[in-house]
């Protein structure tokens, strides 16, 4: 939540401000600010309501230009979304901007209030501003300000400081949330997100938690917390500035849906043999690793949660091994029992969300044979901290709600149940592998149907509720469907286990809720179109999504959308697909914000 960007340099830097800040938006849209050191060595703040391209007009009209600056677009946490709250924030000499949550606010608030400091906002980071302040009235030596600063710090927090009396210097910090420091010709910069670096450098170093640094625009120094410098070599990011373009495409969430068929196909390409998956996909060793695991634990958040429930389902058909699928949220907070030989799986598409990266924190501590992480982001925390990782390679995903990275997640642990099944089933692996090969062909089939999806969504325009039904792997892609609906179009919509209709949701249906249908024709079929016969009787719309033949009788108005047929393992990949289009183009008629939808952030890096 919440973007950080800044520069310095030997040049103006207030139009790479905006300029980073444009491609970090998506992390937060309530408001954006600036700060920027100016010729006078004097502190000069820009701040408005909503988004960047409001700051870039402020900015036109106010001619602020500078060589060290810092930036910021907020997800609002404390305090409501308005100038007031709106980052950076100033006290005495210094102006911050913060990503994170700092849990003792309120005590630093109050002991400063007592020594006559005045508070001007609702937020946790203000006192950030006002404890630097504090602190250089007793030290003089700029490493013992902020030592004794971060020392009273108790939270999350990446943090981006200018100081007039250190007019050319950045200064940041890092615990539990990311900030990363990319490396340029004359000028170097801070970033939330490698996304926003790209553009200016691909090389960069990371931040680990409790440390510090300190930047000039041909100098970056790194500190621990007790102020002993540290050495760390750059690395080199492989993404690339077209990646992060809408390429014609109306919005960010049409493309990315639409580059799933062939990130699959790169996958198909990159992973897997003739008959078999490749050799360590997972990291080196992890073939090894595998052999010996006898229960999984899955831990994510949100779209990636679900994935892990589909990754269940597949793991526990196709081998002995035992698996629980838990909300990161929750797990980090209970008391976990952690048998003999189990894999922790982390599931995040950024890798910065702050719950699954204090999962694994937790597990690290914990007795799991080995920690695996799988994400989308190369440089993120929760890859740095796995034992072993697997790059969904899927491209940065700028639309706040997921969909090629949850694709890629399926496909990940598709292959990752694949390898599990060896042990038990040695034959299973190349049926498994011709299922997947298939998907590229299938996709292009199941895109053909936008046109029906667009003519659907017509009908869920006036909707308050809508019902999504699956069994089995199909379950999960029901609450995913659901999820998407609610983001996008904020129509209330909710997934169920079809059998759990009969307990409960079958209150809520009438002839004015859409009960949408998962029916991949399987073993399960008949008990689905058993549950779907009671929302029929109910006068409920009924959308059944199915490879099945059917025969409707003359005044059914059941509406029937034929999908491709398609192998079991593959049905989950194949049935979100339209689910997607269908939120997308509900989302289109009821004109919301698709890709920056009301109160979300993309990478969720608070707690």
């Amino acid at each position: 939540m919440c973007g950080i960007f800044g520069a310095a340099s030997s040049s103006h830097v207030h139009k790479d401000l905006i300029e980073g800040l444009s491609k970090l938006e998506y992390r937060g849209y309530d408001s954006a600010g600036l700060t920027l050191i100016s010729k006078s060595n004097k502190i000069k703040r820009l701040r408005c309501t909503g988004k960047v391209v409001a700051l870039k007009k402020l900015l036109a009209t106010n001619n602020l230009m500078g060589n060290c600056g810092i930036a910021h677009t907020r997800w609002a946490t404390h305090g409501v979304p308005n100038l007031k709250n709106s980052h950076p924030h100033n006290y005495g000499g210094f102006s911050i901007v913060h990503n994170g949550i700092i849990e003792n606010f309120e005590e630093i608030k109050t002991f400063l209030s007592k020594k006559s400091h005045k508070f001007s906002s609702d937020t946790d980071s203000e006192v950030i501003a006002h404890l630097l302040e504090y602190f250089s009235k007793k030290h003089s030596k700029l490493s013992d300000i902020l030592l004794n600063t971060f020392k009273k710090l108790k939270g999350s927090f990446a943090l981006g400081i200018v100081y007039e009396k250190d007019p050319d210097k950045i200064i940041v910090a890092s615990n539990g949330s990311p900030l990363l420091i990319g490396m340029g010709k004359n000028a170097n910069y801070i970033s939330s997100d490698i996304n926003a670096l790209i553009s200016k450098t691909k090389k960069y170093i990371s931040l680990d938690d409790n440390e510090f640094g300190i930047i000039t625009k041909d100098k970056i120094e790194l500190f621990n917390v007790k102020g002993k410098r540290i050495k760390r070599s750059a690395s080199v990011t492989k993404q690339n500035t077209n990646a992060i373009s809408k390429n014609g495409y109306k919005h960010f969430m049409q493309k990315e849906i639409f580059e799933q068929k062939d990130i699959i196909t790169r996958v198909i390409k990159d992973k897997l043999g003739t008959s078999k998956i490749l050799p360590n996909i997972f990291g080196p060793k992890s073939d090894s690793m595998l052999k010996s695991i006898k229960h999984v634990h899955f831990v994510a958040c949100g779209t990636s949660y679900n994935a892990s429930l589909v990754a269940k389902y597949w793991i526990e058909e196709v081998s002995d091994i035992m698996c629980t699928a838990e909300i990161a949220s929750e797990y980090r907070y209970r008391t976990i029992n952690v048998p003999k030989d189990t894999l922790f799986v982390a599931i995040s598409q950024s890798g910065e969300t702050a719950d699954t990266i204090y999962s694994l924190k937790k597990a690290k501590q914990s007795k799991y044979r080995s920690i695996l992480s799988i994400c989308n982001v190369a440089e993120s925390t929760i890859t740095r901290l796995s034992d072993y990782s697997y790059l969904m390679q899927a491209g940065p995903e700028v639309s706040v709600a997921s969909t090629k990275a949850f694709t890629s997640q399926l496909i990940a642990l598709l292959l990752l149940a694949t390898t599990l099944s060896r042990a038990s089933d040695s034959k299973l692996e190349s049926k498994i592998i011709n299922q997947i090969k298939s998907l590229p062909r299938i996709l292009s089939k199941t895109f053909e149907l936008e046109k029906k999806m667009q003519l659907i969504a017509k009908q869920f325009k006036n909707k308050n509720h809508t019902l999504f039904l699956g069994r089995g792997a199909s379950y999960p892609i029901a609450l995913e469907a659901a999820l998407k609906l609610k983001e996008i179009s904020y129509i209330h919509a909710e997934g169920y286990a079809a059998g759990e209709l009969k307990h409960g949701p079958l209150a809520l249906v009438d002839k004015n809720m859409p009960v949408v249908g998962l029916m991949p024709d399987n073993n399960l079929v008949t008990q689905v179109l058993s549950n779907l016969a009671e929302v029929k009787a109910r006068q409920g719309l009924v959308y059944i999504f199915t490879n099945k033949k059917m025969k409707l009788k003359k005044n059914d108005k059941t509406n029937i959308i034929s999908m491709p047929a398609c192998g079991h393992y593959i049905a989950p990949l194949v049935y979100v697909i339209p689910m997607q289009l269908l939120s997308y183009y509900v989302a289109i008629n009821k004109k919301t914000n698709i890709d920056q939808p009301r109160n979300l952030a993309k990478s969720v890096t608070v707690e």
